[in-house]
């Protein structure tokens, strides 16, 4: 980073005005640029479906918008989706109450008219405008956040109609200066979806070899071994030993993460203050909870690899191995391929959830049985395994580290503190 942006950041963040800027209400911005109500920007829009339409039923949520009947597993609207607002392309359009004061701002890039319940407000922008620009103001902008809490009107929910929004303050640069901001957080979006397009591939990878290595289907150069079936309570054993030790670090199951630490991954601890009634976990333990998530219909099943020691659930089945020629790695891959939910689906109680909860017996639990290969050919089909896992890992944690340079652009762009060349 060139010397006076470093400069021009620190005076910004000290509250000082560098050369060339102004300061309002709104924020340390540039003198050229133009602090108006988003009202003359954006014009809202406000047909209505008729009883002849058929355009797909949207949802606006935080990852984009997406279909009804996707985003709520059901029947998307009623028969003749009369009364819906039409959102054509291009235009934006959001989910105008929230819990927490965000609010999901959502351009229909899908090529053609869609429909959002009538209580969206749908806009689109005048010619002094850029979507690119606006788009990640509004979805971002602490500023605008703050602006979404003024607009509590009783109760928990904050409620942002179209003539409310209307009324926020935007410094806004001159149009081309928009668009080549645009273009720039455009770029960076686009390197972020071609990572997220290749992680998915890569991800279906190895779906396909867990389908084929962990059943036989496929073996391994060098592997001619029969493999057989061994009931799960033959090759492993329930733990139950409580937390004696007042062991603090509580695990919860996340389906990217495994077995984690409940603070880091809910930024927030909900365990019960008396936690010595929790299971006490070593590193290889194994942890099943009963409840359905999504991917995992019949419940997860998780080994501990992330910490040394940690306390899970006494809701939770927790085991550990006992037989010597038994990999650790391959059952946990195994367990993820979901190769147990038939048996889990035999031995539980259809219908009988309690709070999303299988009502599974212990004792059928570890009478499931597991189709295993000889010790050495699960040693092999695990690191194999494995290593797509890390590449899976290092793409992630690449996709990761675009979104904060995307929000370090932002950052820096939507206020002008470094301004782009037209």
């Amino acid at each position: 980073m060139k010397p006076d942006i470093k400069q021009r950041i620190e005076q910004i963040r000290q509250g000082e005005v560098p050369e060339g800027y102004t300061q309002s209400k709104y924020g340390i911005y540039p003198i050229n640029w133009d602090v108006k109500k988003l009202g003359h920007y954006i014009k809202e829009y406000k047909e209505l479906s008729n009883d002849i339409q058929t355009f797909p039923v949207y949802s606006s949520t935080r990852k984009g918008l997406m279909r009804q009947s996707e985003y709520y597993e059901q029947k998307e609207a009623s028969e003749t989706n009369m009364g819906y607002r039409i959102v054509p392309c291009n235009y934006v359009t959001y989910r105008h109450m929230s819990d927490d004061d965000i609010f999901h701002f959502n351009i229909n890039n899908t090529g053609s008219k869609i429909l959002v319940s009538s209580e969206y407000p749908v806009f689109n922008l005048t010619n002094e405008a850029a979507l690119g620009f606006l788009i990640p103001i509004l979805n971002y902008s602490v500023y605008f956040r703050y602006f979404c809490r003024t607009q509590k009107q009783g109760g928990t929910r904050t409620r942002l109609y179209f003539k409310n929004l209307s009324q926020y303050h935007i410094p806004f640069p001159p149009l081309p200066e928009q668009q080549e901001i645009a273009a720039i957080l455009t770029t960076q979006d686009r390197v972020i979806e071609l990572k997220q397009q290749l992680l998915a591939q890569k991800q279906q990878q190895k779906k396909y070899l867990m389908q084929q290595l962990l059943t036989g289907k496929k073996r391994l150069p060098g592997f001619s071994g029969e493999w057989k079936k061994e009931l799960l309570g033959n090759i492993a054993v329930r733990h139950i030993k409580r937390n004696t030790i007042g062991n603090s670090n509580v695990l919860t199951i996340s389906a990217q993460y495994g077995l984690i630490n409940q603070s880091e991954f809910f930024n927030k601890t909900i365990a019960s203050d008396d936690k010595s009634d929790y299971y006490l976990l070593e590193k290889g333990d194994f942890a099943y909870n009963k409840s359905y998530s999504s991917g995992y219909p019949f419940g997860a099943i998780k080994r501990l690899t992330r910490y040394d020691i940690g306390i899970v659930s006494p809701l939770y089945i927790c085991f550990r191995i006992s037989k010597e020629n038994v990999s650790g790695e391959f059952l946990d891959q195994y367990f993820e391929a979901g190769l147990l939910n038939h048996e889990i689906q035999a031995i539980a109680q259809e219908g009988a959830r309690n709070h999303g909860l299988l009502n599974i017996a212990i004792d059928d639990f570890f009478n499931s049985k597991i189709l295993l290969p000889p010790f050495e050919e699960q040693t092999a089909i695990a690191n194999v395994l494995s290593a797509a896992d890390r590449e899976i890992d290092l793409l992630r944690q690449s996709i990761e580290s675009e979104k904060q340079k995307k929000k370090a652009l932002m950052q820096l762009l939507l206020m002008g503190i470094v301004r782009v060349t037209v």
